[in-house]
């Protein structure tokens, strides 16, 4: 699993990282009751403050995307319904599109958009 991070952007780093581990998820690279890297490890890797990665990390919990075994590590939750992660995430998509027709902007000037987006993330 590889964590990427933009520190441009104006989403939260801590967002940033529930993002990742998601995707990583729904991609499969993460599987059911899969051990993620210690928070400790992962804060070390990803240069950031243990409190940013323990926040995401935390949230991610409260959802049920991940467990802690006490002891052991943070798992992959086998309930961790990334579907729901999608439709959700669409429904955001829907609601900006809708936000953005009203403001004039064309289908074609958001399927530019839509495929700026993917060749971005092709080369994450």
């Amino acid at each position: 699993m590889r964590i990427i991070i933009d520190y441009r952007s104006r989403t939260p780093i801590y967002e940033q990282i529930k993002e990742e581990i998601i995707l990583a998820i729904s991609r499969g690279e993460l599987k059911s009751d899969e051990q993620l890297p210690s928070l400790r490890n992962l804060s070390s890797e990803l240069g950031l403050n243990i409190n940013t990665v323990k926040r995401a990390l935390s949230e991610l919990e409260d959802q049920g995307v991940i467990y802690t075994v006490a002891g052991k590590g943070v798992f992959v939750s086998a309930a961790a319904d990334t579907r729901s992660y999608a439709e959700s995430a669409l429904e955001e998509i829907r609601a900006l599109v809708a936000n953005a027709k009203t403001k004039g902007a064309t289908k074609q000037e958001l399927i530019d958009i839509i495929e700026n987006a993917y060749k971005e993330d092709d080369v994450r």
